[in-house]
């Protein structure tokens, strides 16, 4: 079974004031760097969306399967169409679509999800505390249909004509967007910032479990207040 995750970043992110996958998420990594290392980690093929400062994300990322969308200004599900066309194409079963600025989900609750989608569901999304989150995982029929649906802007509104099964995951980064500059510096204690150049991260890795442990205790924390967002 191939399964291919699909991450979002191509927008504008207006709010944060940098490229949502440019942005320092733990160890030095950003946070596309970080997402691609935990699909990875779960068995998943990866590819990223991108399109507002798609060379910069390249040159950033040059180890990450990157598709540009030329129309990311359009919309949001203009990116989620540009994504399953490549995963499809590239013969993906099952097709993960999740967001860039949801970097904290962890590979074991991905594994965990991938488990429960067997082979005969159409679909599944996991949830924390009632919450729907994010990734959502996608059978390659669902995916085809998916990409067919019109008149949407966002993929959250297409996500609700769909025949997902909720999932209950003690995952809070299924739910928790680090998409604005106070979610950032109450995770991290500090504004947003971009991520070094990848001959730098090594360096910085050193700091990482020092890192995650502040920033696992916040989650915890910021999940109480964005389970709706």
């Amino acid at each position: 079974m191939k399964v291919i995750a699909v991450i979002l970043a191509a927008g504008e992110a207006r709010r944060i004031n940098h490229s949502k996958a440019l942005i320092e998420h733990e160890g030095g990594k950003s946070f596309l760097q970080s997402l691609a290392s935990t699909f990875g980690k779960a068995g998943c093929s990866v590819l990223a969306v991108v399109g507002k400062d798609a060379e910069a994300v390249r040159e950033q990322h040059p180890a990450v399967h990157l598709v540009e969308n030329t129309r990311w200004a359009d919309s949001q599900f203009s990116s989620v169409k540009a994504g399953l066309d490549a995963a499809l194409e590239e013969g993906a079963d099952v097709v993960l679509l999740h967001p860039v600025d949801m970097p904290a989900v962890r590979a074991t609750t991905l594994k965990s999800l991938l488990k429960a989608l067997g082979e005969s569901t159409e679909g599944l999304r996991p949830e924390f505390e009632g919450a729907p989150g994010y990734p959502l995982l996608l059978s390659r029929a669902t995916a085809e249909r998916l990409r067919e649906t019109a008149g949407e802007a966002q993929l959250e509104g297409a996500a609700r004509g769909l025949q997902l099964r909720r999932i209950p995951v003690k995952d809070p980064g299924v739910i928790v967007n680090i998409n604005t500059p106070e979610t950032y510096e109450r995770l991290f204690g500090s504004e947003p910032k971009l991520a070094p150049p990848p001959k730098r991260r090594g360096k910085k890795a050193e700091t990482a479990t020092t890192q995650e442990d502040t920033a696992a205790t916040s989650l915890n924390t910021a999940s109480e207040g964005l389970q709706g967002t």
